[in-house]
C-alpha cells in the first residue's frame, strides 16, 4: 500500500517546491475523486442517480483524473490551475442552477484553500479575483431575495474570508519559498564547502604523493650511494691488502730460498704485517733460508729491530735461517746502541753475496 502511495504521488520534476505542490494537488484530487465516487454511490442507493448527477461526476472524474496525470508529469502549476479553476466554476454554476444566495456561496473559500496547497503567490491572488468574480456573477445574476440585507451581509463576510484565507496563503506561500530558497542557498553553500575540502583534499593528497615519491628517490638515492661506498670501501680495502703485500713483498728465488726486500719505514702494522706473511710463505714454501734485505729502510730504532728480532726467532722455530743484507753503518750502530744481538745472523752487504753464500750453503746440505 505504501509503495502504491508512493508511486502515485510521485511528481517527475526537479524542483522540490514544484514536487511538494504537486503530491498536495495528487492527493487533493484523489480525495475529491473518491468523495465523488462515494456520491455517486450515495444517489444510486437513494434513487436520485439522474442524467442530470451522473454527466456532473463524470466530468469531475475525467478533469480530476487529468489533474493526477498533469501533476506527476510535473505540470504543477497547469494541474493546480485547472482544479482551482474546477473548484471555483463547481461553486458559481451549483450557486446558480440552485438558485442558492445562501449555503453554496459560503464554500467559496475552498478553492482559495485548494490554491494555496497547489499554486504560487501570484496563482493565489488570481484565483481570489476568480472567487470574487464568480460571487460578483451569483449576486448580480440570480434574482434578489426576500431578505436583501442578510443577503449582502453573507457575502460581504464571505469575501471578506476569502481575502483574508489568500493573504494568509499567500504569506505562507512567500514565507516557504523563502525558506526554500535560504535552504537551497546553503545547501550550495555547503556543497561548495565540500568541494572546495574536496580539492584540499586532493592537492593534499597529491603534495604527499609526491612527497613520498621524493622521500622515495632520496632513499633510493642513498642507497644506491650507500651501496657504491661499500663497493668502494671493499675496493679499497682489497687495494689497499694489495698495496701491503707489494709493499712487503716476498719473493721466492730458489726452491728452498725466499726474499723479502723492505723498503720504507718499519712500524708496528707493517712488523707484524711481515712476520704474518713471512710465516705463511715459509711455512707453505718449505723454505729454508729467508733474506731481509734492508736496503731501502732509513732507520731502525729499538722497536724495529726488536720485531725483526722476534722474526729472526720465529723463523728460526719453523726450520728456516734468515740472512740481512743491506745493513749500512747507520743502522749497524744503531743496533749496537741498542744493544740487540742478533746471533747467528748472517749479515751481507749486498744482495749478490747473500744469493751467492745461500747457493753454497743449500749445495753443501
Amino acid at each position: 500500500m505504501r509503495a502504491l502511495l508512493s508511486r502515485l504521488i510521485d511528481v517527475r520534476h526537479p524542483d522540490e517546491d514544484t514536487q511538494r505542490r504537486g503530491r498536495n494537488v495528487i492527493l487533493l484530487a484523489s480525495g475529491l475523486s473518491l468523495l465523488t465516487i462515494l456520491l455517486a454511490t450515495y444517489s444510486a442507493f437513494t434513487g436520485v442517480l439522474s442524467l442530470r448527477v451522473i454527466i456532473p461526476i463524470a466530468v469531475s472524474l475525467a478533469v480530476q483524473t487529468g489533474v493526477i496525470i498533469l501533476a506527476r508529469s510535473g505540470r504543477v502549476n497547469l494541474a493546480g490551475s485547472i482544479m482551482v479553476g474546477m473548484a471555483i466554476a463547481g461553486t458559481t454554476g451549483s450557486a446558480l442552477l440552485n438558485e442558492d444566495q445562501f449555503v453554496i456561496p459560503v464554500l467559496f473559500p475552498v478553492p482559495l484553500l485548494v490554491a494555496t496547497a497547489a499554486l504560487h503567490p501570484t496563482g493565489i491572488v488570481v484565483s481570489l479575483i476568480g472567487v470574487l468574480a464568480g460571487m460578483g456573477v451569483v449576486a448580480g445574476t440570480l434574482p434578489p431575495p426576500e431578505s436583501v440585507l442578510l443577503r449582502n451581509a453573507l457575502f460581504v463576510v464571505t469575501g471578506l474570508t476569502c481575502i483574508f484565507t489568500a493573504l494568509i496563503g499567500a504569506l505562507i506561500s512567500v514565507g516557504h519559498e523563502r525558506l526554500r530558497r535560504r535552504l537551497h542557498a546553503e545547501a550550495q553553500r555547503a556543497d561548495q564547502s565540500a568541494q572546495a575540502l574536496q580539492r584540499l583534499n586532493d592537492e593534499l593528497d597529491l603534495r604527499v604523493q609526491l612527497q613520498t615519491e621524493t622521500l622515495q628517490q632520496m632513499v633510493q638515492e642513498l642507497e644506491e650511494r650507500s651501496a657504491q661506498q661499500e663497493q668502494l670501501l671493499n675496493e679499497i680495502t682489497a687495494q689497499r691488502e694489495v698495496i701491503r703485500e707489494l709493499s712487503l713483498p716476498i719473493l721466492p728465488v730458489g726452491r728452498d730460498v725466499l726474499v723479502a726486500p723492505l723498503i720504507g719505514a718499519l712500524d708496528s702494522e707493517r712488523l707484524h704485517q711481515l712476520q704474518t706473511q713471512a710465516f705463511q710463505r715459509v711455512e707453505r714454501a718449505r723454505a729454508r733460508l729467508l733474506i731481509l734485505d734492508v736496503t731501502g729502510v732509513p732507520v731502525i730504532d729499538t722497536h724495529a729491530a726488536q720485531g725483526l728480532a722476534g722474526l729472526i726467532q720465529g723463523l728460526r722455530l719453523l726450520g728456516a735461517e734468515v740472512f740481512i743484507v743491506g745493513v749500512r753503518p747507520e743502522v749497524a750502530q744503531t743496533i749496537v746502541g741498542l744493544g740487540i744481538l742478533l746471533r747467528d745472523v748472517s749479515v751481507f752487504s749486498d744482495l749478490g753475496s747473500a744469493l751467492e753464500s745461500a747457493t753454497m750453503r743449500l749445495v753443501e746440505r
